[in-house]
Parts: structure tokens; sequence; C-alpha cells
């Protein structure tokens, strides 16, 4: 005579970044990392579009981070990683300088993404976190980038004030458009 076995279903929250949000982050920012070589060869000078940033902001945006901690962490993790990507000879015009910048606005971006949007209120974390995190890398790399060249404080500001703020604007508008569709791609609303 064969008994039945109740089987009870558990549900454990996992901790940490998901297979699938690893996947997310890999793709988004080797999709940066190809659309920044390739637009950036149509600026050889001034403003570029900074595509890596965009890439890791999105991420951070579509995993929805459950705690200011967590996206701090999550951000210093993707922050680096993308630092890391932005080595490659192609990517990099200045070595080394992305691991910190990049760092910084992960955690920026990080910290913006974990904060709660109120019911029925429209979520300005992705245009205004964009930009706020893209300032942030933008601006740590060009005060890095004056260190290492030995430039004068006040001509790196003016040489690289206008292309931060144009950049974080772009970058601002990029995931402003794409967070929507990449939500209802990946279900992650």
């Amino acid at each position: 005579m064969a008994t039945a076995v109740k089987r009870e279903m558990t549900t454990e929250t996992k901790k940490g970044l998901q297979t699938t949000d690893l996947v997310l982050v890999a793709v988004l920012i080797a999709a940066g990392a190809v659309l920044k070589l390739v637009i950036g060869m149509l600026f050889q000078a001034g403003v570029k579009p900074n595509f890596m940033i965009a890439a890791y902001c999105l991420a951070l945006l579509l995993i929805k981070p459950k705690s200011y901690g967590e996206g701090a962490a999550y951000g210093a993790i993707i922050g680096l990683i993308t630092g890391a990507v932005c080595q490659i000879p192609i990517l990099c015009g200045t070595p080394l300088l992305n691991f910190v910048s990049e760092l910084f606005g992960g955690v920026v971006i990080g910290l913006i993404a974990a904060m709660p949007v109120k019911e029925g209120k429209k979520d300005l974390r992705p245009s205004i976190g964009t930009f706020v995190a893209t300032f942030i890398s933008g601006g740590t790399f060009s005060a890095l980038a004056v260190i290492v060249r030995g430039m004068d404080a006040m001509a790196g500001l003016v040489q690289f004030a206008p292309i931060v703020v144009c950049t974080a604007l772009f970058n601002a508008v990029v995931v402003a458009i794409l967070i929507l569709p990449l939500r209802k791609a990946t279900h992650r609303n």
C-alpha cells in the first residue's frame, strides 16, 4: 500500500546577484563597450557618448537593489567590472583611471537605484540617477586626468566640464528612453 508524502514549498529568499542579473550585467556592459568603440570613432574630439556608464546605470536600475547597502555593493562590483573592461586598449585613453571613476559612478547609481519610489509617482531615478552617476564618474575621471597629465586645474576645468555635463545629459536621455522597453523585455517592472 502506497502512502502519500506531503510536499512543502519553502520560500527562502536568495541573497546576492542572481545568474540572470549577472547575464544582464554582462550583456549590457558588452553592448556598452561595442557602442563606445563604434560610436566613439565618429567623435574624434570633444564630447563622446559614454555607453559604458549608461550600460551599468541600466543594469543597476533593472536589478533594483533592495537596500542602500546592497545598492552600494552591487554598484561597486559592477563599476569595478566596467572599469576593468575599460582597460582594453582600444577603449582606454588613460589607463587605470576608469577603475576609480566607474567605482564612484557605480556606487552612486547603485544607491539611487535602491531608493524607493512612491506608488503612483513618476520614477525619475533613470534620468536623474544616470545624470548624477555620469557626472560623478566623469568628474572623477577628469580630475584624475588633470593630476596625471600635470595640467593646470583651471585649464582642466575649462576643458573637461562641458564634456562631462554634455555626456551626463546624453546618458540621462539614453537611459530614460531604454529603461521602459528593457524592463518589459526582461520582465523587471
